[in-house]
């Protein structure tokens, strides 16, 4: 079993050099096509990302309630919950209170990210949501790492409370990383399918792709109404 273990984990070990180097708001901030408003983007993306994934974790607890499993995802909602105050600071020097945020609607592209976190909490196994959960770190805090190294060439300066906050996840914290193993080898050890772990882990890259590719304004499709169409002409809403 310890070499299944190992041998699931390297092949769900996702390549954050290539995520990193396709990142839309990466490379945006970098040429200083981005800042303060697609900054803003995300912070209102984030603040609803974290009611899925609390509840989420919450509920992968109650639906597995043993140790490691309950404990690992536990902590996890404890770490979302301890981003909150640097969220809701990161915000604010954006120009967003909080009922803001909890009244704004995310981009269609974020809100992917909450609907995979909803499908975890009720659909997957233990060793299916933690190795989700470890590639999301590991690919989240990878774009992090060099988001925050782009907006800190921005000028003029962001609010400080914006690069503190993305900051806070310039690498993925190892008890997680590391700490998935005890959930994965538990999963296996009462039945889990490596193959479907490894499906659920294939979704998590193209939606956080997707996430951080909303925070940039969405150019018109070519088959939008132009600003000329007739009165009663039908307009898509999202």
């Amino acid at each position: 079993m310890t070499l299944d273990v190992d041998l699931l984990l390297e092949e769900t070990t996702p390549d954050t050099e290539a995520h990193v180097r396709a990142n839309r708001l990466v490379a945006a901030v970098t040429s200083g096509e981005a800042g303060v408003a697609e900054m803003a983007r995300v912070a209102v993306g984030e603040f609803h990302a974290h009611t899925a994934e609390v509840a989420a974790f919450a509920a992968l607890a109650a639906r597995h309630p043993h140790q490691p499993v309950a404990g690992y995802f536990l902590d996890l909602a404890r770490l979302v919950l301890d981003c909150e105050a640097p969220l809701l600071a990161c915000a604010r020097a954006l120009g967003h209170g909080e009922q803001e945020l909890r009244a704004e609607r995310p981009p269609q592209g974020m809100r992917a990210f909450d609907s995979l976190m909803g499908w975890l909490a009720m659909r997957s196994g233990p060793a299916e949501a933690a190795c989700a959960m470890r590639a999301d770190l590991l690919l989240w805090c990878a774009a992090c790492e060099a988001l925050g190294e782009a907006l800190g060439r921005v000028e003029p300066a962001l609010p400080s409370p914006v690069l503190e906050y993305v900051a806070l996840f310039r690498a993925a914290p190892p008890r997680f990383v590391d700490g998935a193993r005890e959930v994965v080898a538990y999963g296996l050890a009462h039945g889990e399918n490596p193959a479907v772990i490894e499906h659920a882990v294939s979704q998590v890259e193209p939606t956080l792709a997707g996430f951080w590719a909303a925070a940039l304004p969405t150019p018109p499709r070519r088959d939008d109404p132009t600003p000329l169409s007739p009165p009663g002409a039908e307009v898509a809403h999202t």
